[in-house]
């Protein structure tokens, strides 16, 4: 649900609601960055009553929250903070990102990485111009204002695995939270990149379900980034058409279904179902890859074993000894030839038997060697 103002976004996930507002002002560069502006996320969870197991105070809850949402916008650097500089070393634009979190009852990092994104995807800042150490900003009358430039739009998705079974959860309820052993967190754009990685409990993962995770996480973050952007589109329809009856955000608290849901903007699509036959099929065509590799490697080592060893290869030969000849040679070979190879071969019998008694001799070992 978008509000009035540029910015302000309003996310329900089931019960899980969170309201996020952002802001701008100008200020000053810091040192080591003196081109780019500044993005800073705040979280407040002061009207939550309902909290996990693990992390009994608000202070815990948000930290971790706080610091998974800077991981995720700004170590992954998903705004382009050169394009808030006005001018180096003096002025450039700090965004501010406020995240209210109305009620928790699971997924809050999910919910809260898609309101960031729609509230900064919905926000618009003035235009300013700064010439002759003259700074002007213009309101909306004079000049329409400016949405922000994305390098990518980072979306995460949160899994539950339990040590009961070995197929994860997405998108859980806080019962379902604090009944898991392991929470892996995953946050991925819209190109199907990962951006971060949050994995931490008591249940063992091992590649193949954190790659099971991977894959539907980058699909899942794929279509809500197109539901994004299908219902900013939709909210600037209303804008242009100049209807300011927008939906208020009293709505979040009412029983009426909201318009912009993510069911009737994508089709009627199924969110969870397709998640886990996927999980399922992909477990499958694993395991039906690794029986065709053993199948595989049974029928070489087979084709193996009935070719006959060809000696040559690993046992030392004597210096007068010859190779045997193919049979296309032999087949070219003259008659002369075998009376002259048999006269050879008598010689080599008698060589061999004299060195049986010297086989300890360093001539032998060095063959060996």
């Amino acid at each position: 649900t978008f509000g009035s103002d540029w910015g302000t976004v309003a996310v329900s996930l089931g019960e899980t609601k969170v309201l996020t507002h952002v802001t701008c002002d100008l200020g000053a560069p810091t040192t080591s960055r003196p081109n780019e502006g500044k993005l800073q996320l705040n979280v407040n969870l002061g009207g939550v009553a309902f909290l996990d197991e693990a992390q009994t105070t608000h202070d815990q809850r948000s930290l971790t929250l706080n610091s998974l949402l800077e991981r995720t916008f700004r170590s992954s650097r998903c705004v382009d903070l050169e394009s808030l500089c006005v001018a180096a070393e003096q002025h450039v634009w700090c965004i501010r990102v406020d995240i209210n979190v109305l009620n928790h009852d699971g997924n809050l990092y999910d919910a809260s990485t898609i309101a960031t994104l729609a509230a900064l995807m919905h926000f618009r800042r003035p235009d300013v111009t700064f010439a002759d150490d003259d700074l002007r900003i213009y309101t909306e009358k004079e000049r329409e204002f400016i949405p922000l430039l994305f390098l990518h739009y980072p979306v995460s998705v949160t899994y539950c695995i339990y040590k009961s079974s070995g197929q994860p959860i997405v998108d859980p309820t806080l019962l379902e939270e604090n009944a898991a052993d392991s929470v892996i967190v995953l946050s991925f754009n819209s190109y199907q990149e990962l951006c971060t990685l949050n994995a931490g409990g008591t249940a063992p993962t091992n590649v193949r379900t954190i790659m099971q995770c991977a894959r539907n996480a980058a699909t899942r973050a794929k279509a809500l980034v197109d539901f994004i952007r299908k219902a900013l589109s939709l909210d600037e329809e209303r804008r242009l058409q100049g209807s300011r009856l927008i939906q208020g955000l009293a709505s979040l608290f009412g029983e009426t279904p909201h318009k912009l849901s993510f069911k009737k903007l994508m089709g009627q699509q199924k969110q969870e179902a397709p998640l886990v036959d996927k999980m399922e099929v992909d477990s499958n065509t694993i395991l039906r890859a690794d029986i065709e590799e053993t199948e595989a490697k049974e029928e070489t080592s087979k084709k193996q074993t009935d070719v006959p060893l060809d000696a040559t290869s690993w046992l030392p030969q004597d210096e007068n000894s010859q190779e045997l000849p193919t049979p296309s040679q032999a087949s070219t070979s003259k008659a002369g030839k075998g009376k002259q190879n048999r006269s050879k071969g008598k010689a080599n019998k008698k060589q061999h038997a004299k060195k049986q008694n010297h086989s300890d001799s360093e001539e032998e070992t060095k063959h060996v060697i």
